[in-house]
């Protein structure tokens, strides 16, 4: 995870989905996986640090995942779930994904590391009838989160390490005007802006900031 445990981590799950809001991990033996159940493990590898949790759904049915992850509170998760539309001619041979034109299980995965990974990518994520359709959800809070920036004494270190004593003043007076935050009210109303914009109307395509983008169809 890292020591300061400030970044970013992506998970993906590929398969078929067991009981509702579950992902079955071994089909002989009945396992699934529930979303409260992987932000418990979640909660107690990152402790109180700062990270954020990217889960990648190329499943038959992420909605459900999709749907709770937008009423969390303490955590900033994000579910990137996908929709597979079987083709008629898929459907009169009686097989989902077995066999004819049909959208597969991968198919999802393929087209957005495509988009994520090219920058010339001519994936249309909006276009009507798509055979696999994005959807995105994220925790109230995922506005709120902030890359780390350096520290004050993260700052001091470096200044100490690579220039003069003489302008040591400089660093504690750039320190002590930071260290004000004047602007604290902005920040605040900032935030509830975030947090009203991702909720009501959430960008198609969502930069994570981290060279990651969620998106929906």
């Amino acid at each position: 995870m890292g020591r300061r445990m400030n970044n970013t981590k992506g998970m993906c799950f590929l398969g078929w989905r067991g009981p509702p809001n579950r992902f079955q991990l071994a089909r002989q033996r009945g396992e699934c996986l529930q979303l409260a159940h992987l932000l418990e493990l979640w909660r107690e590898k990152i402790g109180g640090h700062s990270s954020r949790l990217i889960l990648i759904l190329d499943t038959e049915h992420s909605a459900p995942w999709v749907k709770e992850v937008r009423r969390l509170e303490d955590v900033y998760v994000a579910v990137q779930g996908a929709t597979l539309t079987p083709s008629r001619s898929a459907d009169e041979e009686g097989g989902g994904g077995g066999g004819g034109g049909g959208p597969r299980l991968g198919d999802f995965t393929a087209e957005w590391v495509e988009f994520n990974c090219n920058p010339d990518s001519a994936t249309q994520w909006s276009q009507k009838g798509r055979a696999v359709a994005a959807a995105y959800g994220v925790a109230r809070r995922w506005g709120d989160y902030a890359l780390h920036l350096p520290t004050g004494s993260d700052v001091a270190k470096h200044w100490t390490t690579h220039f003069p004593r003489a302008t040591y003043p400089m660093v504690h007076l750039s320190n002590w005007c930071c260290g004000l935050n004047l602007f604290w009210l902005c920040g605040v109303c900032l935030r509830c802006f975030r947090r009203l914009k991702l909720g009501w109307f959430p960008p198609a395509v969502l930069d994570t900031g981290q060279g990651i983008k969620l998106v929906h169809s």
